[in-house]
């Protein structure tokens, strides 16, 4: 069975056969699907599967770098939501609601950017792999 990483997420997809015979895969957590039609994209990919089978190695590594990244982008974007809502909150009488909530904003944005940070490292040391 030929398998391909998934351009999104660097999981493994495993080819399926489509009723009229022509290869396709299918990532269920990205959603993503991708539907090879003519015969030069299938020798391409008979070519591609054989010239991957002979480098699995750098696309696991690759595959374990995009995981990291994604696990960073994921935490920002809940921060993100976390700000939002405390700027949704109404403080109407209370000055210590209001500095409890500049505080925690002031911490998630200091969270934000020690992530960035995070992502700059990522970036930089897995660049040379």
């Amino acid at each position: 069975m030929q398998k391909l990483p998934c351009f999104l997420c660097g999981r493994q997809l495993d080819q399926r056969i489509d009723k009229n015979g022509k290869p396709y895969f299918v990532c269920d957590p990205c959603g993503t699907q991708i539907f090879i039609r003519r015969k030069t994209g299938i020798e391409n990919l008979n070519e591609l599967v054989r010239t991957l089978k002979g480098r699995d190695l750098p696309f696991r590594e690759h595959a374990r770098v995009l995981y990291k990244i994604q696990a960073v982008l994921a935490e920002i974007r809940g921060i993100k939501k976390e700000i939002k809502a405390l700027d949704g909150e109404l403080g109407l009488f209370s000055r210590d609601k209001d500095k409890e909530r500049k505080r925690a904003r002031e911490l998630l944005n200091a969270r934000i950017k020690t992530l960035l940070s995070q992502l700059k490292r990522i970036a930089y040391s897995d660049a040379h792999v």
